[in-house]
């Protein structure tokens, strides 16, 4: 696809300059119109990295609308990292894609919004990324803040949102009791809890269990 943009179109955009990689046509335009509603202006347009050209004009601020698998955002944002090491990168993506905001981050995004949060979000996060912050949803933050638990941190955990006691769990794993609660102890302390019945609430009901790797033990723990 040919730019959407000439040399007159560039001239009259004020700071920052903005550019736009996108496949999807309706989510380009989506874009477009949430961007002006804010009075800016899309400059370049492409769907290809290699369709924008800087000796022309380097953006500012590069808009992607990224794609729904997770190694092809990933691919997508280092080569646009690559490409445009001085711009600011705001990565558009499902809400779905919650795990994938520490990666989109760590592959060259400096914002990333939600597709269902356009209208109220994007334009705040081209401003602040131009700030020089790094902007993320709220509801992606706890993929950024969650504790980094132990393998034997999780699988103890497992066992106690399975209801074992912490002797039959230290009968399972052969391990003596006291190390059990050594286990438990820090990783309540990572959690932010302080006992069994809230680090198993707070796995249950609050989502994050899949985030904290942090699985139930089978069934067959439960008569232990």
């Amino acid at each position: 696809m040919s730019l959407d943009y000439t040399g007159a179109d560039v001239a009259r955009v004020t700071s920052p300059l903005i550019a736009m990689l996108a496949d999807d046509e309706l989510a380009a335009r989506r874009i477009e119109a949430v961007l002006a509603a804010d009075r800016m202006l899309v400059a370049i347009r492409a769907r290809r990295t290699a369709d924008i050209d800087i000796d022309s004009a380097e953006p500012d601020v590069l808009i992607i609308g990224c794609g729904r698998g997770i190694t092809e955002r990933d691919h997508q944002m280092r080569r646009v990292r690559r490409a445009f090491a001085q711009a600011a990168i705001v990565a558009v993506m499902p809400e779905d894609s919650r795990r994938g905001v520490r990666r989109a981050l760590e592959a060259g995004a400096d914002g990333v919004v939600f597709e269902n949060r356009l209208e109220t979000s994007l334009a705040l996060t081209v401003r602040s990324v131009m700030a020089g912050q790094t902007v993320v949803p709220a509801a992606g933050r706890l993929e950024l803040d969650r504790p980094t638990l132990s393998a034997r941190e999780k699988q103890v955990l497992g066992m106690v949102v399975a209801g074992l006691s912490n002797k039959a769990i230290a009968s399972e794993l052969y391990l003596a009791e006291s190390t059990v609660k050594c286990h438990l102890s820090s990783a309540f302390s990572k959690l932010g809890v302080r006992s069994r019945n809230e680090a198993a609430d707070l796995i249950l009901h609050s989502g994050r269990d899949g985030e904290l790797g942090v699985l139930a033990a089978p069934p067959a723990f439960a008569g232990v």
